[in-house]
């Protein structure tokens, strides 16, 4: 596929966006930028309002309140036909009668290029996508899988001045999106333009994306680099989302304290303990074979359950799970936010 030109539109800006229908907020005042050439994705569970950040920035769904901007243009007020976007959404959008190749030719034509331009830009994206066979079917006559890599393909040929991806690439099975991931990422950030990738897949998002905006019940939580989500966490609800084996999080002192699983270690209570290290004794309930690692649960006497990522599974104990105190991610057991 021909490079697509690197001149950019400017920088995309949400500035306080908002929507609600009747007394159903939405989306609340979300602000945040997207440089030229980089990838954002959108994380949170189901109904965060990820895929309806993507309707008002594609301009599907009104806002109720704030502005979308691409460098000095004010979208708001323009129709989804004048914002030039690069559109990749989990209903596809195929024309149901039209083979493959030419659901994805047709724009091309309609936008003058020449047929040995369209022919090689065709070759490129059906290669990458593993689309070559599969040239003359037409919708029905693929999987879901297929057509979601159709439907993104036609996004990668439109050359936009924006990239807004709905979760493209959940039909597709694990082999294939590892295989695509870096090299869609290469793609997206060779047209120097904002992206915007809505994910659940929280591996996806830290694969794609330049930075992630972890959105919880319509509201920006934290907005920041996969590194530091995950050890620098805004608040209770981001260090539950970001991370496999999820955080122990348990009170202790009056303080409510989170402790990734890879920080902690396996002793024998009778152990010689190393200063500014703390533990916990505990009873093995349950090992989880993860093919690399083993994540150990006991439960202490409390009733806690601790996770511990291990290299190989435990033997049986008595154990103490022990951690060093610089370990320690500190929250507000009221609100949530983290203190240090």
């Amino acid at each position: 596929m021909s490079q697509p030109s690197t001149t950019s539109t400017g920088k995309l800006r949400l500035t306080q966006v908002s929507r609600r229908i009747g007394a159903q907020l939405l989306l609340d005042q979300l602000s945040l930028e997207v440089e030229p050439g980089e990838i954002l994705a959108l994380l949170g569970p189901s109904g965060c309002g990820k895929s309806t950040t993507l309707r008002l920035i594609a301009g599907l769904d009104p806002l109720s309140g704030g502005a979308v901007w691409l460098g000095e243009r004010n979208l708001t007020p323009l129709p989804p036909g004048e914002r030039r976007v690069g559109m990749v959404f989990q209903s596809y959008a195929l024309y149901p009668h039209l083979s493959v190749e030419r659901n994805l030719s047709l724009g091309l034509e309609l936008r003058g290029q020449n047929q040995a331009s369209i022919q090689g830009e065709l070759q490129r994206v059906l290669s990458l996508l593993e689309l070559e066979g599969l040239r003359q079917r037409r919708p029905a006559e693929l999987s879901g899988g297929q057509r979601q890599r159709v439907a993104l393909a036609r996004a990668l040929l439109r050359q936009p001045d924006l990239f807004l991806l709905d979760e493209p690439m959940s039909n597709l099975d694990a082999r294939l999106r590892e295989d695509l991931r870096p090299e869609l990422r290469q793609l997206l950030r060779s047209a120097g333009v904002p992206v915007i990738v809505v994910t659940h897949d929280q591996q996806e998002a830290m694969g794609l994306a330049d930075r992630i905006a972890v959105l919880q019940e319509g509201r920006l939580q934290q907005l920041d680099t996969a590194e530091q989500l995950y050890s620098r966490p805004a608040n209770r609800f981001v260090a539950r989302f970001i991370g496999t084996p999820s955080i122990n999080l348990f009170s202790r002192d009056g303080q409510e304290i989170g402790l990734r699983p890879e920080h902690l270690e396996l002793a024998r209570p009778d152990a010689p303990q190393a200063e500014g290290w703390r533990g916990l004794d505990g009873q093995i309930s349950h090992q989880e074979w993860l093919g690399d690692r083993v994540v150990v649960h006991l439960t202490t006497p409390g009733g806690t359950t601790l996770r511990v990522l291990r290299p190989r599974p435990a033997p049986e104990g008595p154990w103490q799970v022990r951690w060093s105190s610089d370990a320690e991610l500190h929250f507000d057991p009221r609100t949530g936010v983290r203190i240090h």
